[in-house]
């Protein structure tokens, strides 16, 4: 162990740690399925822009990401972080998921301006997925750190 690292994480607070990665990883792996189901989406509808039946679908697809989103926020704050030595982990990845969640409800205003004819603020729905990557990568860094920790690769 190095001067500034921290310890191994073992018996009880390693079982509540990787309790708590456990169902993070349902609910990530919960968020990856609808987000599939929306790139889904926009790759099927993508082909015929103008039918107002596109925008309808573009915008019902949206609007799904959006409730998952939500959904994924609440399932993530009923997940308690347990120890402390997923504290960090758990914070980041609230940050990365209130992103996901503004970037998302952008999108649809997007899709619904479209779906409207009217100018969608795209400026504004790449900002929020750029902030958003960039807490998803804080995320994940923390992640490797929590699972050294833990002593899982």
């Amino acid at each position: 162990m190095g001067l500034f690292s921290k310890p191994k994480i073992e018996g009880n607070e390693l079982q509540r740690c990787l309790a708590y990665y456990e169902a993070k990883l349902k609910v990530t792996a919960f968020q990856t399925k609808e987000a599939d189901l929306f790139n889904n989406a926009l790759v099927k509808y993508r082909t015929s822009k103008t039918s107002p039946l596109t925008a309808s679908e573009v915008c019902n697809a949206t609007n799904r990401l959006v409730q998952a989103a939500h959904e994924v926020k609440r399932r993530h704050e009923g997940t308690k972080p347990g120890p402390n030595a997923a504290l960090a982990t758990h914070h980041a990845w609230h940050i990365t998921i209130l992103g996901n969640t503004a970037w998302a409800e952008a999108m649809l205003q997007a899709m619904e301006a479209l779906a409207n004819r009217w100018t969608p603020r795209y400026a504004e729905v790449q900002q929020l997925a750029g902030k958003h990557q960039l807490a998803q990568h804080e995320a994940e860094n923390e992640d490797k750190k929590f699972l050294e920790r833990l002593g899982i690769s």
